[in-house]
């Protein structure tokens, strides 16, 4: 029998276009979702009503994975067919547990103070928004990014019809409900969507077997991956706090719009580098395997935020008017820090992977104290500018640790 010929370099490297391709088309689509409604809020309803709507985003995309209790990240890294399907069933049930505790909290809650209608849009969305993830984590983890990433941008892409269909039949007082209805609405097309695949899903371990087998990995990584949420959206929850929703809503857009490529780009990178390297085992391939794809990412990355840097200055004004000058700075000091998040963001998992939960938990501390003291320290500075130099330049320092951290990591004498 003849060895199996190796695919060639070209072949592989349409491969990689066309996965990589087609997810970041459906990821971009979901971003240019959110801008769309950005730019409809805020000419419908003001800036100040935007802040209150980017909250609610903020608070369901921070929250959603973190009720799953990062289960079903632990499905995608699983090997064994068997405990995967499990992880996944538990990744729900957390999630639908934390949810019904949660509304239940902020019920109790009225008895005292109000609680504003982007908190329980915010809360409401949250169940539907993870089970959306899960599902899209049974699809990646069978190497099928595109179809993973169409899975997570439905609900985005619903909130725009939801948005629209408000401001026709004139109600205001919808913008914020109209996250967890494209929530739900999304949710239940996916799982209707994938029902016939799910049914015939192998024969799971006991779940209390499972789950004791990887607490010590949820020990790690939940905190960790609360601390990046943290990162990524406690900043504009914290400036919301410190200077209310306008200046909140401005940070949010500001911040989305300069990690746009890394949202576009980074999770089907992720995806398609953590199934090929699950599949691969730690193999002496391995490490050839992850220097090719840190090549392609850095140059994609270069290319991208090049176009950002020359593109931002002539079309946010435009875009975005009620934001003023502000949202420009902001998204030119911060796409330095974008550039490399590209490139070392889709790298993260190699640590949890090989077993270095300590070190990965570090760097999202790390990440944590960059976020929240970028907007203490440089926020009565220098207001959003001194926000975005400060987190930009604290935090490129960490993605560097965290991409050489990767490169040992997977090494063979680690």
């Amino acid at each position: 029998m003849n060895p199996p010929q190796p695919i060639p370099d070209a072949t592989a490297a349409r491969g990689w276009l066309h996965s990589v391709g087609g997810a970041a088309v459906w990821t971009l689509a979901q971003h240019l979702s959110f801008f769309a409604c950005a730019w409809w809020v805020s000419w419908w309803a003001g800036a100040e009503r935007f802040g209150a709507f980017g909250q609610g985003l903020a608070l369901s995309a921070m929250l959603a994975a973190a009720v799953t209790f990062r289960l079903e990240y632990a499905g995608q890294l699983e090997r064994r067919e068997r405990r995967a399907a499990a992880l996944f069933s538990l990744a729900g049930a957390g999630a639908a547990v934390c949810t019904a505790v949660l509304l239940i909290v902020l019920a109790l809650s009225r008895q005292w103070t109000d609680v504003p209608a982007w908190l329980w849009a915010g809360a409401c969305a949250l169940l539907p928004q993870s089970g959306v993830l899960v599902l899209a984590a049974r699809v990646a983890r069978r190497g099928n990014v595109v179809k993973a990433a169409a899975l997570r941008s439905l609900p985005a892409l619903l909130m725009v019809l939801l948005l629209v269909l408000a401001w026709m039949i004139g109600r205001e007082s919808w913008i914020e409900w109209t996250i967890p209805l494209a929530a739900w609405l999304g949710w239940l097309a996916a799982f209707w969507g994938s029902r016939s695949r799910h049914v015939a899903a192998v024969r799971q371990p006991a779940a209390a077997r499972v789950a004791r087998f990887h607490l010590r990995f949820v020990r790690a990584e939940l905190p960790g991956f609360l601390l990046n949420a943290a990162a990524n959206h406690g900043q504009v929850l914290l400036i919301g706090m410190l200077a209310g929703d306008a200046l909140a809503g401005t940070a949010a857009l500001g911040l989305r719009i300069a990690m746009l490529p890394t949202s576009v780009f980074g999770l089907a990178l992720a995806d398609r580098l953590r199934a090929r390297v699950v599949a691969l085992g730690r193999t002496r391939e391995l490490p050839a395997l992850v220097r090719l794809a840190i090549k392609r990412m850095t140059g994609l990355s270069l290319m991208v935020h090049a176009i950002g840097a020359i593109a931002v200055p002539w079309v946010l004004p435009w875009l975005f008017p009620a934001q003023g000058p502000v949202l420009v700075t902001m998204v030119l000091l911060l796409l330095p820090l974008g550039a490399i998040r590209l490139v070392a963001s889709p790298l993260a998992f190699t640590l949890p992977w090989r077993g270095w939960l300590g070190w990965s938990l570090i760097g999202q501390c790390l990440l944590f104290a960059c976020a929240l003291l970028s907007v203490v320290l440089g926020l009565p500075v220098a207001g959003l500018g001194g926000v975005a130099a400060a987190y930009a330049i604290s935090a490129s320092l960490v993605y560097l640790a965290y991409l050489l951290a990767s490169l040992k990591a997977i090494r063979m004498d680690t």
